[in-house]
């Protein structure tokens, strides 16, 4: 599965320049870049390897004998940014072709110099994809047996992996370019991570009175502090009870407005929600080559549709057609009502004679043709009919000639006579004047004997063995 010629036997492929190692949950993968060929690819790949943006990323797409697709943060298909700030043109190369499996390419929106972050692994060959993706490196060595045990996952109907494989981390073993800034980039799950610590340090603080920092007691005091706020309401704070005209005792944001304000984050937060929606369901799935099956999908579920409402538009019909008649039934006089039933009587008694009239047909055939039967084998049985016609002989015929021709004109006149014929067959032990001996005339001995007899009683046994040969 290497780009070698099998007819002159050397590599059609470029050597190769620079190497990063994938840490995933099926094993280590190695890639060997073509950074020459590639180069922004490469500079891409690499960059966004050293700035950590592949790690915890997971192989979102899994077509079998295809391609394993991975390289979104999101893990959904559709996002992914490259370290130019926007999508980069592409790069093809005569000697680089998606002629096995082990290639590693840029995945796109579907439209040319539409590269991101997200790349795949080709299962096999894949000529559709020719000058439509950048082949920027390919698989060594034994990882490519840990690429084929991902393509052995199972998969739902949208060709995603039930349990996808995991990215861990990845490393720079050789970098092919010197001149590469990292940049600050705060990875989203990191990010997610964090907003979640938020989250739980804004949570109600509950004491575990099981610790040994607390007590017995302190479980008392905090039934009491509870008692105590249940009778006298919620505790007042200074601005209620003390006369400083420093301290206001209105407050500050009123119910109402507080009211207003969750309202809008409400409806702003809908709205949003809405738009995100809108912009998923017109995203285009970047995926290798699979617009047209995904076109004929939707065609092929249109064409069910259809065929489904013209069914039902039948069914329709022929209850419109049964309340038609009887909604004529009703506005008949009670005259015409007798007239339709009695034609109605009458439709259904012509179809069941019909039915009988078939019925006996078919029986009265088969008496019939059973009748011959039955007259012809008693026939044969007596073998004395009537007796034919004399024919016409001509006058040359006479004495048995005639009678021989007279009883092959009767068809029933013959007899049937069972000959034997093991009396005709002969033994062949049984040497006599017809016997022959047969001979190979290949054989040396039997050339010497076909040859011409000296004396005078082997001439006949010549004579016949020649004959023979």
């Amino acid at each position: 599965s290497s780009g070698i010629n099998a007819e002159y036997g050397y590599n059609l492929e470029p050597v190769t320049k620079g190497k990063v190692l994938l840490t995933t949950s099926h094993g280590d993968i190695e890639i060997e870049l073509w950074a020459r060929e590639a180069p922004k690819a490469c500079r891409n790949f690499v960059q966004l390897c050293l700035e950590c943006y592949y790690d915890n990323t997971i192989f979102h797409r899994l077509i079998k004998g295809f391609c394993v697709q991975g390289g979104d943060p999101t893990g959904k298909g559709t996002g992914g940014e490259s370290i130019y700030g926007a999508d980069f043109a592409d790069e093809f190369h005569q000697r680089l072709k998606f002629n096995r499996r082990g290639l590693v390419a840029m995945a796109n929106k579907g439209t040319p110099n539409s590269n991101g972050s997200q790349f795949f692994f080709t299962l096999g060959e894949a000529p559709e994809l020719q000058k439509k993706h950048t082949i920027f490196g390919k698989v060594t060595g034994n990882t490519i047996f840990n690429v084929l045990r991902m393509s052995e996952l199972e998969t739902d109907n949208d060709e995603r992996p039930l349990e996808p494989p995991l990215i861990k981390k990845t490393e720079i073993l050789s970098n092919p370019f010197d001149d590469i800034t990292t940049r600050e980039i705060k990875h989203k799950q990191d990010g997610e991570k964090k907003k979640e610590k938020k989250k739980k340090s804004q949570m109600k603080a509950t004491k575990n009175f099981k610790l040994l920092s607390f007590g017995e007691e302190a479980e008392e005091d905090e039934e009491e502090v509870q008692q105590v706020s249940s009778k006298f309401g919620k505790i007042a704070s200074a601005h209620d009870k003390s006369n400083d005209p420093s301290l206001s005792k209105e407050v500050a944001v009123s119910e109402d407005q507080l009211k207003e304000d969750r309202d809008k984050i409400k409806t702003q937060a809908e709205q949003i929600r809405e738009k995100l929606k809108k912009e998923l369901e017109e995203a285009k799935p970047i995926a290798p080559g699979l617009t047209e099956k995904q076109e004929k999908v939707e065609a092929l579920k249109k064409e069910s549709e259809k065929l489904l409402n013209d069914i039902k538009d039948i069914g329709k019909e022929e209850k419109k057609e049964k309340i038609m008649e009887a909604e004529k039934d009703n506005n008949l006089n009670e005259s015409e009502r007798q007239t339709v039933n009695e034609f109605r009587k009458e439709l259904k008694e012509f179809k069941i004679k019909q039915s009988e009239k078939k019925s006996k047909t078919k029986s009265e055939r088969e008496k019939q043709t059973m009748s011959i039967l039955e007259k012809f084998t008693q026939k044969i049985k007596d073998g004395s009919t009537e007796e034919a016609k004399p024919a016409e002989l001509p006058e040359d015929l006479a004495g048995e000639e005639e009678e021989e021709l007279l009883n092959s004109i009767n068809l029933f006149g013959h007899s049937l006579i069972d000959v034997d014929r093991t009396a005709k067959v002969k033994d062949a032990n049984i040497i006599d004047d017809d016997t022959y001996e047969i001979y190979d005339p290949r054989h040396p001995i039997n050339k010497r004997k076909r040859q011409k007899p000296g004396k005078k009683g082997d001439n006949e046994k010549w004579k016949k063995t020649k004959l023979l040969t």
